[in-house]
């Protein structure tokens, strides 16, 4: 599995939050479809013959996702690999099946040290802009909402027509339940960027670095999962974080 480092990841595991906490309460299943498009800025000129094709192959793509939500836990399967988030304890799981090894990062701990007060910085001047602009996405109408990052805006396009959103305060006051016990998370509340966008993220566009992806709702429903699914196998082992916290 590609080991990306977990201070870019992060962010990111934070915005799934924000979907998952989004849907009802109880067991769902969804998939999305990732499309990546064009080259990293920076990169060298005169690059050996074929490396710049093989560049492309690897940066433009497109990749489906399987995501797994239940009331304490979600999961999230891509081709790098297996990402398990458990609510209850905040810890962070992610799994390499090539390898049967996995990683674990616990949230909360992390987000008491040096860590939490660095991924502060990086966030503190995070805005959310809804608009009014409007279309249709995969059958639902949309609307648009800014998020800006970093020096980065990501497109987000929600929608309240997704089945069972009502069922979503009951996850939001959860959520908030359980970043408020902690300074660090609580200033990446996931249920409060939720109730701001106002609608469960049914299309993602980023544009960064020169490359942009999309990520749009491909399938959504309603499924009895097993527990199973949000534990980690017993012939896995665990290793080291590649970039420890």
């Amino acid at each position: 599995m590609k080991r990306k480092s977990w201070i870019i990841c992060l962010p990111l595991v934070f915005l799934i939050c924000v979907a998952s906490f989004e849907v009802a309460y109880g067991d769902l299943y969804w998939e999305s479809v990732t499309v990546t498009k064009g080259m990293p800025q920076g990169l060298p000129e005169g690059l050996p013959p074929g490396m710049s094709e093989q560049l492309s192959d690897q940066f433009n793509k497109t990749e489906t996702s399987k995501n797994y939500l239940a009331s304490s836990a979600s999961r999230t399967d891509t081709s790098d690999g297996i990402m398990i988030i458990n609510y209850d304890t905040m810890t962070l799981y992610s799994l390499n099946p090539a390898d049967k090894t996995y990683t674990k990062i616990d949230m909360k701990s992390m987000m008491d040290n040096n860590v939490g007060e660095m991924m502060e910085g990086m966030m503190k001047d995070m805005k959310i802009t809804p608009t009014n602009e409007t279309k249709e996405i995969a059958g639902y109408t949309c609307r648009k909402c800014n998020v800006s990052m970093m020096g980065a805006t990501t497109e987000y396009w929600t929608s309240k027509d997704i089945p069972a959103y009502k069922e979503f305060e009951k996850l939001a006051k959860k959520m908030e339940k359980l970043v408020e016990k902690n300074p660090g998370l609580k200033k990446m509340n996931a249920a409060a960027m939720s109730r701001e966008m106002d609608g469960f993220p049914v299309q993602t566009v980023i544009n960064v670095m020169g490359m942009t992806t999309t990520t749009t709702l491909k399938t959504i429903e309603k499924r009895n999962l097993s527990k199973e699914l949000f534990e980690i196998p017993k012939d896995y082992k665990l290793v080291e974080h590649p970039m420890p916290y």
